[in-house]
Order: C-alpha cells, then structure tokens, then sequence
C-alpha cells in the first residue's frame, strides 16, 4: 500500500510531462559531516528524520525486490540509500519554498484527501478500522503518514502555481507542434537472421563453456505457495433471504423515484431575436381570435414544428432552455405565454394539456426493486465482512486459517506462484513477493476491485536454485545459434551499407542489390513521430528521426537492427515538418494543453534546483553508511 502512495508523492524528477526533459540534482556543497543519532539530514536547519528515510527506503527497496524476482544486491541498496536521501532532501527544500510562499494545508483538507483514498475505502465509504490497520501492517504511524499527505498537498499546491501560470509563446507553438508532427521518408532492407540460424554449426564443447561462464543466468524462477482469502460481493447471495413485506416496505420509502414525470403539450412560434415588434403584434392577434396554428405555419422559425401548427408534442423538464421551460410550466391549460427569449429567438408558447406524473405501481418496478435491495444487502454484508477482517488483522496477531474460521470464509491455497504466474491477479502477486511476508506474517488488505478485496499468507518461499546443463543444453544452443545467425547477418548488412554509396551514385538498381545480398527490400514510406507508421516497424521509425536531415536531393544512409536483433539498413532522403495551419480546433487545444504542462515542468524543476544550489544541507553518515 505504501508503495503505490509513495509513487504518487514527492517524486520531483519523474512529473514532466511527455518525459522529455529530466533534471537530476546533486549534492552542489552539501556537508556530510552530520552525526545526529536520529536525523538523516538537516535541510536549511530542518531535520529529515532517519524514521522518513528508513520508511522511504524501503519502499524503494520492495518496489525493487518485485522487479528483481526478490533478489538486491548489497551494491543496490547503496545506490538505493543515495537516491532516497536525494529525494527526501529534494522535497524538503520544496517544502521549505511552499511555506515560505504562504501555502497553508489545514487538517481538514489532510483529512478529506485521506478519506477519499480507495486503499481506505470499503465500497465508497471510508473505513477507520481498514486505516489503522493497513498502517499497522506497514509498519508506520498515523502521524507519519497524515504528514506525508499534508506534504504532498504543499508539494501539489506549489505545482499548480507554475501550472496555472505557464503560457505557450506562438513561435514556440509553431516550432514543437511542427516537430511533435514531422514525418519522414525512407526505404530499408532488411537482413534475415533465419538463412543463417544453424544449430549443427555449434559445437558441444562450446555449450559447456558458455554454460559455465553465464550460470548465474540460469536459475529456476523464485516461487511461492501461499493461502489466499477472499472477499467480494457477489459471494453473498441474499435474494433468497428478501421477503415479500420487505421488498414492499422498500417500495415504499422508494415510492418517490418511480413517479412518472409531468409532462406537457405544448406549441410555439419561434420568431428571430430583436422581432419584438412582431411578436407582440402576434400575441395580439392571437388574443382577439386569430387561429395561433394559423400564424405559427405562416411565421415561425422553426419549420419543423410550424408545417404541425406549432406542436411540440408532450415536454419534459430538461429537454428546452431553462427560459422557455420556466414559463411553459408555469402557463395553466389554454393560455398563452408572452415572448420569452432564448439563444434561439423569441418565442410564443401555448399549453394545450397536462399529463400529470403517475406513479408506478409495485408490480411493474417489482424486478428492479428485487435487484436493487439484493445489490444494497450484499453490499452491506460485504462492508460488515470487510471491516470485521480489517479489525482481526488490526488486534490479533493470527494466522490465516484462524482468520478465515473466524468470519466463515474459505481459503484457496496455491502452490508454485511465481513473478510470471496468471492463474491469479497481478496485485496478489505482487503483495506476495514483498520481502517481509517470507516469514509468514499476513498481508495488508488488497483491493482487486470494486467490493472485492484479499489477504494472504505465504506458507513457503523457494528460492531460485541452478538449472542442471542438461537441462538447459537445448536453450544454449539454440541462443548460440541465434547470437551467429545475427553476426552473420550484420556482417552482410554492413557490405550492403559498404557498396550503397558506389550503388547511388552511379543510379543502380538498389532493391536489386538488396535482393542479391540477401536482404528483404521495402519502399519509400513516410512515417509520423505522432503515430502514422505505414506498416513501418515501430523501431525503424523511432531510429529514422534520429537521423540528420538530408540536404535537398541527398540522402544519409544508417545501419541498425530489430528488437529480435535482425539488421537494417536505413535510406532517409526526405523529412517534412509539420504545419499548425493544418491542425483542427480540438487538436490544437490538446498540443496547446501539452506544451503547457511541458513548460510549466520545466520551470518547476528549474525553480526546484536553484532551490537546491541555494540551500544548506548536511547530511548524515548514518543515511549512506554503506551495506556490505
């Protein structure tokens, strides 16, 4: 649970937007001579508490340890403690600049962003027990915790400042837009590694060596069993439970949502704005007799309505501007309206008949009630579940299968999970493999959903042991075999790319040459950095931006390769940027919204390091004492 909040907050190098700048601070005088015993580093005389950074710490390190299959290194974690103390340090001199601004967080908004957080929620509502106890689980204090929102409500406060005040010059609008939106044009060939893949050229005694130079490459995959609980709403079948009284007395205190809304006839003449003249002539003469289908056919605006005299049919709240429905349900039953104006013109309205809203009765909304009172009673017993799991794991300190006996739920026990397992949800995973759980304690709550929520316990932990050669011979081969076949194909490539210049020059036929050597030719295709590929493969279109533009009538010429690791030799000999002219309203908003963001990141982060040049900070031994 943490680490989902961590990633949300004070991360001041990872918000720009398009991830196309990135700005890494460094220590510019920072003096490391601090030896408080409980502080981590000291930021223009305000501490940063060895309890923050060793909470910080190791959130990073299980976000780590999930995508390293549970193994870091001692040289990680290093680099680990260096990384957390930068960004404690960096967010404590946001902080610092927040304040001094005179941005105030009070508690209440502390406690509104706290409640509205669904890691704490049981359906939409919020849950103290489940608060208290996923912290607990985590291993951190309330008050740690309300302090790292209200920090990241100063932090998002101090944002928003250079958000709402970033604009986009129109020459920059024009020069990133006409990048963002350039495409350009080149012919490949492509080099197939499969006319060379030859496993019998691999010789057996290279299979061992190579074994023997790379067995920390092949281990088996970390993997667990665990005991799994849980709940969701749809395990509460209460349909059988709901008496017939019950369903009524619901009906009743429902009784007003099934009232057929009022609705009423209605006509009108529909006149152009500023025809007042005209149309107190024609309430006039509708007053003294004159038929008003009659006039609405001959004047109206609306042609549709006027070829029916005006009729508009039975009206419901909602569908007419709030002008012309405040007076057409106003009107009683043959009168007629004065002009009332609206964003279409002048209208002159007459009520011809109301039909009173009806209510419906039990048996026509029976069903619907049916499943709604269901639905509203398996989400209760859900909740009452969900908050009385939450108050065992919160005071007791039991194992799993207590657990479960104590609220009647079953236990699913799985065997052989691993990181790359799909016979459960990524998330239970996920929580499976955190490092503290190896000794059996149970895990926090997991929400996997609406109304559905989990706990687990590992039962064992397998670590990654050495595969046998044996059993790994095929693979070996196989890979070795791959390694020579793409060798071999980059050796051709690049006598092709040798020979292409001559062959361009002297006008020779090059997709001929191409198809001598072994290569699959493709023709010129234009290919967009927003998008538009042409059937290009997507890293032959990012490399082609790479590339130098060629001079008018030229061309430049690059080797590079497949992610499957095939070669290709790139011919670029046009690039046209793009045009803002040709962009419509909505797309140069979404740029113009883009660009925003982008500028405003960047001077946020430029604000942030001089923030950070001009600070003091001193930072302790004990934050990168090395782990050996």
């Amino acid at each position: 649970m943490l680490t989902n909040i961590r990633e949300g907050l004070g991360k001041l190098f990872a918000i720009l937007v398009l991830a196309l700048i990135a700005v890494t601070f460094v220590f510019w005088g920072v003096d490391f001579g601090l030896t408080t015993g409980t502080v981590a580093a000291r930021v223009n005389g305000e501490d940063v508490s060895l309890y923050e950074f060793d909470q910080a710490l190791r959130t990073r390190e299980q976000q780590l340890a999930l995508s390293a299959s549970g193994q870091i290194t001692n040289e990680t974690r290093n680099q680990l403690r260096s990384e957390v103390i930068n960004m404690l340090v960096a967010d404590q001199v946001a902080l610092q600049r927040a304040r001094d601004l005179g941005f105030v967080v009070t508690e209440e908004l502390v406690a509104t962003a706290i409640a509205s957080q669904p890691q704490f929620q049981v359906g939409d509502n919020f849950s103290f027990d489940i608060y208290q106890s996923r912290l607990i689980s985590e291993g951190i204090t309330a008050d740690y915790y309300e302090a790292i929102q209200e920090n990241a409500l100063y932090l998002n406060s101090l944002r928003n400042l250079f958000t709402d005040t970033s604009f986009v010059l129109p020459y920059e609008f024009r020069l990133i837009v006409g990048l963002l939106t350039e495409q350009r044009r080149f012919s490949y060939a492509l080099f197939p590694t499969d006319i060379y893949y030859d496993e019998s050229s691999i010789p057996d005694e290279s299979l061992a060596i190579y074994f023997d130079a790379n067995r920390q490459n092949y281990l088996t995959d970390a993997s667990l069993d665990i005991s799994l609980i849980e709940i969701n709403s749809d395990m509460f079948d209460e349909t059988a439970n709901i008496s017939e009284e019950e369903l009524l007395e619901y009906y009743e205190i429902n009784s007003d949502r099934f009232i057929n809304e009022e609705q009423r006839l209605a006509r009108h003449i529909l006149l152009p704005l500023r025809s007042n003249e005209l149309g107190e002539d024609l309430v006039g003469r509708i007053s003294q007799g004159e038929l008003f289908e009659d006039l609405a056919s001959e004047y109206s605006q609306d042609t549709l309505s006027a070829q029916q005299g005006g009729d508009l049919g039975f009206i419901s709240r909602g569908l007419f501007p709030a002008e012309f429905e405040e007076v057409l349900f106003s009107l009683e039953v043959g009168s007629i309206s004065n002009l009332v104006e609206t964003q279409f013109g002048l209208h002159i309205i007459r009520l011809d008949e109301i039909n009173q809203g009806l209510v419906q009765e039990y048996d026509e909304v029976r069903d619907i009630l049916l499943v709604e009172l269901q639905n509203e009673l398996e989400g209760t017993q859900f909740y009452d579940t969900a908050i009385q799991l939450a108050d065992l794991l919160y005071s007791n300190n039991l194992d799993l299968l207590s657990l479960a006996g104590s609220i009647n739920l079953p236990i699913n026990e799985i065997t052989n999970l691993t990181l790359e397992s799909d016979q459960v949800d990524i998330r239970i995973i996920e929580t499976a493999f955190l490092p503290e759980l190896r000794n059996g304690s149970i895990s926090p709550i997991i929400e996997l959903g609406e109304n559905h929520l989990a706990v687990l316990q590992v039962a064992n932990y397998y670590e990654p042991v050495p595969l046998e050669f044996e059993v790994v011979t095929s693979e070996i081969r196989s890979g070795l075999a791959q390694a020579e076949a793409v060798r071999l194909a980059q050796i051709q490539a690049q006598s092709f790319l040798d020979a292409l210049q001559e062959a361009l020059d002297g006008g020779a036929d090059i997709p001929q040459l191409a198809q001598e050597m072994g290569a699959t030719w493709s023709e010129p295709r234009w290919v967009a950095r927003d998008g538009e590929l042409n059937d290009t493969p997507l890293e032959l279109a990012e490399a082609s931006f790479v590339l130098e533009k060629p001079n008018e009538g030229s061309f430049v010429v690059n080797i590079t390769q497949l992610n499957n690791g095939q070669p290709v030799v790139m011919i670029l000999n046009d690039v046209e940027y793009g045009s803002t002219e040709e962009l419509d309203d909505t797309v140069r908003q979404s740029y113009g919204f883009q660009l925003t963001e982008l500028i405003s990141a960047i001077e946020y982060e430029t604000y942030l390091q001089q923030a950070f040049e001009d600070a003091s900070i001193n930072i302790s031994d004990m934050a990168l004492a090395p782990v050996y």
